[in-house]
C-alpha cells in the first residue's frame, strides 16, 4: 500500500507540491460563508497533476445541514471522480453530541441524494469516532485522523483514507494497492456523476481541428460554466504564438456564404490559455470557462479605418444577422450539450471605455461565483476590452428570428412546394411557383376579355339591343360559371 495524498486548506500554497501524490483533499467552504481563498487554484494544481480530487465542508452544528450542504455544492462543478467528505469536527461549537451525530446524518444522506454518483463520506478524528459517533454512518467512506504508521489507524471500522501525520503538513495515505484502483473506486473517466454540469461533445459540431494546440499544450480538464467572448483585433484567424494564448476556439467570417467557420484549438472541457492568468490568485484560464475568439473588431477607431479602405470585417457592436444567428447555435449548444446557462447579467461596455479599470470587471468572489456569458472586459487580473459593446441579448435569445438568407430559403421552398398525393393524380401538376404563374396569366388573360365584353355590352345598351336587367343576370350567371369551373380545376389539381 503506497497511494499517498495531502489535504490543504487555505493554510497551505495555493500551488502546491503534487509530486509522489494519487489524491488530494481541498477545504472549500465553512459553514454558510467562509470559502477558502485558494481552494480553486489548489484544485487546479491537483486536476493538473492527474490526481483523484476530494473537497470537504467544515460545519456550524447549529445550522441546517441542508443549507450548509448546498452552499458547499454551489462552489464546485464536479466531473466525474470527485470525491466529497464532511470534515466532522466543531471545535468551539456549544452543541451537543446528539446535534453533531445528527448533523452528520442529515449532511450525507442529503449529498448523496443530490450527487448520487460521487461518493460521499466524512474525516474525523479517532476521539469523536470512538465516543461521539453511535451508528457507524460514515457514508461511501471514513477518512480517519490517527497520527500513527500510515495505513495503521487504531480503529475497528474499515477506513479508506487515513490522515497519518500533520508535520510538516496533513499527509494521507489511501486504503488502495495501486492509484488506479483508487481512480476505479471513485469513479475518474466515469461521467459527469450528475454533480456538474451534463457531460457533452468536447468539439463542437463541423469545428475544424486544423489548428489543434491541446496536443503542444494541454489543459487542465474542466467542467465548463461560463462562455468569455473574445474580438482578435484582426482581419484573419490569429496564430496565437502558436498555441500557446490561444483560446478554446476562433469564428472566422466568411462573407461569400454569409456563415461562421469555426476552428477548435482545445476541448471543450479542457482549459484553453486566452485569459491573463496570474497563479498566485484565483484562477482564470481554469475556472471552468471556455474561450471564444471572433475575429474581427470592437474598436470604433479600426472599424472607420478598415471600412474606408473597403474591407469586409466584423464590428462586435454592429453584427450582421447572419453572424449572430451562428453564435447563437452555438451559446445554444454549450447549453444543451454542457449546460452552460444562457444568462449575463452584465452591463458590456463599447470599446474604449470597456478597458482597464472600466467599472464592470469582477472582483474574485464574483467571478469565482459566475457562471453563464461573459466578456473579456469582464475578467479580473485582465484589461482587455474586448468584445466591446457586444449583443449579448441577442445572441442569448431563446428564438432567433430569420435571417434575411434564411427567409428567402424558406420563400423558395414554398415556391417550389408539391403535393405529393395531389401529384399521384396527376403527374403534371406544377409546384406552387409554376401554379401562381398559371393563374396569374390565366387572370390577365381573363381581364382582357372581361374588358372587351364590357365594352361590347357598352356599346349595345347604348344602341338598345339588350337591357342593363339582362347585363346583370348574364354577368351573375356568368360569373357563377367561371367560379364552379375554377373550383373543378382546383380540386383536380389537389389544392
Amino acid at each position: 500500500m503506497s497511494v499517498y495524498g495531502q489535504d490543504w486548506s487555505s493554510y497551505q500554497s495555493a500551488s502546491p507540491d503534487t509530486s509522489g501524490l494519487a489524491f488530494a483533499f481541498i477545504k472549500v467552504t465553512q459553514g454558510l460563508s467562509y470559502t477558502n481563498p485558494s481552494w480553486v487554484s489548489q484544485r487546479a494544481a491537483a486536476r493538473k497533476a492527474g490526481l483523484v480530487v476530494g473537497f470537504y465542508h467544515y460545519p456550524n452544528i447549529a445550522n441546517s445541514p441542508a443549507a450548509e450542504a448546498d452552499h458547499f455544492l454551489s462552489q464546485i462543478n464536479l466531473v466525474a471522480g470527485d470525491i466529497l467528505c464532511l470534515d466532522w469536527e466543531w471545535y468551539g461549537q456549544n452543541v451537543t453530541n446528539a446535534q453533531a451525530r445528527a448533523y452528520k446524518d442529515a449532511w450525507l444522506a442529503y449529498v448523496k441524494a443530490k450527487v448520487p454518483g460521487h461518493k460521499v463520506g466524512i474525516y474525523c478524528d479517532t476521539g469523536n469516532w470512538k465516543n461521539v459517533d453511535t451508528n457507524s454512518n460514515c457514508g461511501d467512506f471514513l477518512w480517519i485522523a490517527d497520527y500513527t504508521t500510515a495505513g495503521q489507524p487504531r480503529v475497528q471500522h474499515p477506513w479508506t483514507f487515513h490522515q497519518y501525520t500533520d508535520s510538516p503538513l496533513d499527509k494521507d495515505i489511501a486504503n488502495f494497492a495501486t492509484a488506479a484502483d483508487l481512480k476505479a473506486w471513485a469513479g475518474v473517466g466515469g461521467g459527469s456523476g450528475g454533480g456538474g454540469s451534463t457531460a457533452g461533445a468536447e468539439i463542437y459540431p463541423g469545428a475544424s481541428k486544423a489548428h489543434w494546440y491541446s496536443t503542444a499544450y494541454p489543459g487542465d480538464p474542466m467542467t465548463v460554466n461560463t462562455i468569455v467572448w473574445h474580438s482578435t483585433e484582426t482581419l484573419a484567424l490569429p496564430d496565437y504564438s502558436g498555441g500557446s494564448i490561444a483560446p478554446t476556439l476562433t469564428a472566422v467570417p466568411d462573407f461569400k456564404t454569409q456563415k461562421l467557420v469555426w476552428y477548435q484549438h482545445f476541448g471543450f472541457d479542457e482549459s484553453a490559455r486566452a485569459l491573463v492568468h496570474d497563479k498566485t490568485q484565483i484562477g482564470t484560464n481554469t475556472l471552468n470557462v471556455a474561450q471564444v475568439e471572433i475575429v474581427g473588431t470592437c474598436d470604433p477607431t479600426t472599424h472607420a479605418t478598415w471600412s474606408k479602405a473597403g474591407t469586409e470585417h466584423l464590428y462586435m457592436p454592429e453584427l450582421p444577422d447572419w453572424a449572430i444567428a451562428d453564435l447563437n447555435a452555438f451559446a445554444h449548444w454549450a447549453h444543451d450539450q454542457h449546460g452552460v446557462p444562457l444568462t449575463s447579467g452584465l452591463t458590456w461596455k463599447p470599446y474604449p471605455a470597456s478597458y482597464g479599470n472600466n467599472g464592470v470587471r469582477m472582483d474574485t468572489a464574483a467571478w469565482s461565483a459566475f457562471k453563464g456569458h461573459c466578456g473579456h472586459q469582464h475578467v479580473p487580473q485582465n484589461d482587455h476590452g474586448d468584445p466591446g459593446q457586444f449583443p449579448i441579448a441577442q445572441i442569448l435569445e431563446a428564438d432567433m428570428p430569420l435571417t434575411d438568407a434564411d427567409a428567402q430559403k424558406v420563400a423558395l421552398a414554398v415556391l417550389g412546394y408539391r403535393n405529393a398525393d395531389a401529384e399521384k393524380k396527376n403527374p403534371n401538376m406544377p409546384d406552387v411557383y409554376g401554379y401562381i404563374a398559371g393563374t396569374s396569366g390565366a387572370v390577365a388573360s381573363l381581364t382582357a376579355q372581361v374588358g372587351a365584353l364590357s365594352g361590347a355590352i357598352t356599346a349595345l345598351t347604348k344602341s338598345g339591343g339588350i337591357t342593363a336587367e339582362q347585363v346583370q343576370a348574364a354577368a351573375a350567371a356568368g360569373a357563377k360559371a367561371a367560379l364552379d369551373e375554377l373550383a373543378s380545376a382546383l380540386g383536380k389539381a389537389g389544392v
